[in-house]
């Protein structure tokens, strides 16, 4: 049993805006999970850390793997209660109004991951919300 979670969203800003919301620590930190040391350079390696829910303890371990500026970022995605380590992909295309932004989290296998999984999309549509009116809020400054 495998999932694959595919959302797409359409940003207010040019791929560049997109790609600083997706990259810079701070701007990750307002719209996904606290983190101090994401690096789009592959082979980085990150923790991101969110409020503890039941046995997880809230942290998220990666490594980038991808990083294609303005265009493809892609890195692991790991929790303390998931058995696979799962892939997250970022493919930023312009457009002649903003960028479409596609969302593809990989590898969720078995069926505690695939549980896990359903849970991870159901979290996706509130940060992707989040990560959209970031963009939109710092393209007016």
């Amino acid at each position: 049993m495998r999932k694959t979670i595919y959302k797409e969203i359409f940003c207010e800003g040019p791929p560049e805006s997109v790609w600083q919301s997706l990259t810079n620590p701070e701007e990750i930190s307002a719209w996904l999970m606290q983190t101090s040391d994401f690096r789009a350079e592959v082979g980085a390696k990150f923790t991101m850390q969110a409020k503890p829910m039941g046995k997880w303890d809230g942290v998220i371990y990666g490594e980038v793997l991808v990083a294609e500026k303005f265009s493809v970022l892609s890195y692991t995605w790991k929790g303390s209660q998931m058995k696979s380590t799962t892939i997250l992909k970022w493919t930023l295309i312009p457009e002649s109004d903003g960028t479409r932004l596609k969302m593809e989290h990989s590898g969720f296998s078995g069926l505690g991951d695939y549980v896990l999984g359903i849970f991870h999309a159901m979290g996706w549509n509130r940060f992707l919300k989040q990560l959209n009116n970031l963009i939109r809020k710092n393209g007016k400054k």
